[in-house]
């Protein structure tokens, strides 16, 4: 009787093993922000490479914004990713989609002061980790 006893014991602790590995594997995950890359007034560029479930760099500060700011967006990975810029609202204010080793360049009006967030809306490319943060001072 006891032996059935230290089984049962040895089956739920592998049960809770499992569950609890299983459970930590369904969090989120929150992204890291890398390092700032700053853009000064007469940086008008920003490059961003969209790599494996991350953007290089995926943190930026636009310093003394009054201009339009050109984003050059490179897709190196051999799988499909977006970028999507939000505000504060979660207002979409743009949307593109890069095949594999594609390129484009595109152009964003003046930007109010603020935070903005961006990811690639891929499924789970997100939950991956695949955001940043765009500031604006």
């Amino acid at each position: 009787m006891s032996l059935n006893w230290v089984y049962r014991v040895k089956l739920l602790y592998v049960v809770f093993i499992l569950a609890t590995v299983i459970l930590l594997s369904c969090a989120p995950r929150f992204s890291l922000l890398g390092p700032v890359y700053l853009v000064y007034p007469e940086n008008r560029f920003i490059d961003i490479e969209l790599r494996s479930y991350t953007f290089q760099p995926n943190h930026f500060v636009i310093l003394q914004n009054q201009s339009s700011i050109t984003l050059r967006l490179t897709n190196t990975f051999k799988i499909k990713h977006n970028f999507t810029l939000i505000d504060w609202q979660k207002k979409i204010l743009v949307n593109v989609d890069l095949r594999p080793m594609e390129s484009t360049t595109l152009t964003i009006e003046s930007l109010e002061p603020g935070n903005y967030i961006f990811y690639c809306n891929r499924f789970l490319h997100r939950l991956g980790g695949m955001e940043g943060m765009l500031m604006v001072d």
